[in-house]
């Protein structure tokens, strides 16, 4: 416990510190994000709040994780570096998106390959089990760079990638150090640590954005938590099975749970922007908090709300764990799909004058981090 408490206080500590040199240092050399054509944020704000929180959480991890009696944690250390420095340069100067992917996927691959993170079983979604290491590394990394980038989608307002981080992070890490796992409730602290203090500088009027070089690592940290969770569930499940009552029964389903926010709204605003036609990658301001913030919401009304329904749903996936993994899966995504069919059913009216006082409160655009998706 002394552990995975010194590692959150730790990275708190460091990543309050940090940051306020990074804002210094940001206006000293002119890098942030000016207002312009597409942005509707008042000031100039820098977008590297990724740096304090990639400071606080790196520190903390070699500080207090135990590297001889698990050596997967170098490899995510390894990712973790290369996509941060991958989102640093981006917020910099602007990265093609090929360029952005081609990282991701060599991210995940050292994540997938060297550290053996990855999924060995479907565990009954679509009657699969056990699947061929080929896939199984395939499958891992196109969940993880699929985490990564609803992420980096959901940075789009003050507060909500980092409310939602701490969430899940809190939801694996508290069962990791129940059940003995103590380098991966460390891994879970310091990133909780991290972004609560980077909170400190993004609440409106936000001082900071997280950037890519935020939203990318910690698309990241989620992504492992979600994996290791399910696949050491399975290992805990099975030792249970010879006498006690274990209360996850349904692993893959309780992590779908706990990233219902990024997940459910990437894959709405993908799908959407097919059916119109248009590729997937298209931007626009058609996602989820975008509908709260046009209801008059502020940003940091708008992530408590998504973070409540956030906690809402993993309490309701608990309590589906019977239906099974493919059925609860499919429940938990229904009733996302029925609320979000209410929230845009409420009429917004004078929109654009909604739009120019929120802005105007919170000095910043409603569009993701440093750049329109």
């Amino acid at each position: 416990m002394l552990g995975v408490i010194s590692a959150a206080i730790n990275a708190f500590l460091i990543t309050f510190f940090v940051i306020p040199s990074i804002i210094s240092i940001a206006e000293i050399k002119h890098l942030y994000d000016t207002p312009g054509a597409r942005k509707s944020h008042l000031s100039k704000i820098p977008t590297l709040g990724g740096i304090g929180i990639f400071a606080g959480f790196l520190i903390s991890v070699c500080l207090y994780a135990n590297f001889s009696t698990n050596p997967k944690l170098q490899f995510i250390i390894g990712a973790f570096c290369l996509l941060f420095m991958l989102g640093a340069k981006d917020d910099i100067i602007e990265l093609t998106p090929y360029k952005k992917f081609i990282g991701q996927i060599a991210a995940a691959f050292i994540v997938t390959y060297f550290g053996n993170i990855r999924l060995t079983s479907l565990y009954g979604v679509f009657e699969i089990s056990q699947i061929p290491y080929i896939w199984s590394v395939l499958i891992s990394m196109f969940i993880i760079i699929l985490i990564i980038n609803s992420f980096n989608l959901i940075d789009g307002i003050n507060c909500l990638a980092g409310f939602t981080a701490i969430i899940i992070s809190a939801t694996f890490g508290a069962w990791f150090y129940l059940y003995g796992f103590e380098d991966y409730a460390i891994l879970s602290a310091a990133l909780i640590g991290s972004v609560l203090a980077f909170l400190k500088f993004n609440f409106s009027p936000a001082k900071i954005f997280m950037g890519d070089s935020g939203s990318l690592i910690v698309g990241l940290m989620s992504a492992i938590l979600a994996i290791e969770f399910i696949e050491r569930s399975e290992v805990v499940r099975v030792q249970f099975s010879n006498g006690g009552h274990y209360w996850i029964t349904a692993a893959p389903g309780m992590s779908v749970a706990a990233l219902i926010i990024p997940l459910f709204d990437t894959l709405r605003a993908f799908s959407l922007r097919l059916l119109n036609g248009k590729s997937p990658f298209t931007a626009d301001r058609n996602h989820i908090h975008h509908r709260l913030i046009d209801l008059n919401l502020s940003h940091v009304q708008a992530s408590v709300v998504l973070s409540i329904v956030n906690i809402g749903f993993i309490v309701l996936g608990y309590y589906f764990q019977p239906l099974g993994n493919l059925w609860m899966m499919i429940a938990l995504l229904g009733v996302a799909l029925v609320l979000s069919i209410i929230l845009f059913s409420i009429k917004v009216k004078d929109l654009d004058f909604a739009h120019s006082k929120q802005d105007e409160k919170d000095n910043i655009r409603p569009i993701n981090g440093a750049k329109f998706r």
